[in-house]
């Protein structure tokens, strides 16, 4: 009896699992894309990024360029690779600053945060399209819906 209500309890959680992400546009498009989506706690927030292997990008700035209801500053940045000036490393160079993010496993990663709110994880906007690590990403941002 008591496997029932385990087995019961888990087949109700994968549901409502699956409900919340087919009903979140971020996680939907990241998943679409082929990404993964995951969750960076810098400071008391939290940013919702979409992983392609080594490379990341905001989740929101994602569905926002594949949408069409937004033209994300992170991805204009990353595939026009226009810094605007040289100041504070690879995000102060676009005009972002840099955030310290950490995931539920510990590991550490920058993430560029614009202007506008939208993210890039900062080696990615470093190695820019066509680098082995960001092809991915590449892929996913070759083309809106």
């Amino acid at each position: 009896m008591v496997r029932i209500l385990l087995l019961a309890g888990m087949i109700i959680f994968a549901g409502v699992s699956s409900f919340a992400a087919n009903n979140n546009p971020w996680m939907r498009t990241c998943r679409i894309e082929a990404g993964q989506f995951w969750v960076l706690k810098a400071g008391s927030e939290e940013y919702s990024m979409c992983f392609f292997g080594e490379s990341a990008v905001g989740a929101e700035a994602l569905f926002q360029f594949k949408s069409k209801s937004a033209t994300p500053e992170a991805v204009v940045a990353y595939k026009n690779r226009n810094a605007s000036s040289a100041r504070g490393g690879i995000c102060g160079s676009f005009d972002a600053e840099v955030l310290q993010g950490k995931d539920t496993d510990g590991q550490t990663f920058n993430v560029c945060k614009f202007s506008d709110g939208s993210l890039m994880e900062e080696t990615t906007l470093w190695l820019g399209p066509g680098a082995g690590t960001t092809q991915g990403l590449d892929k996913a941002l070759s083309s809106t819906y």
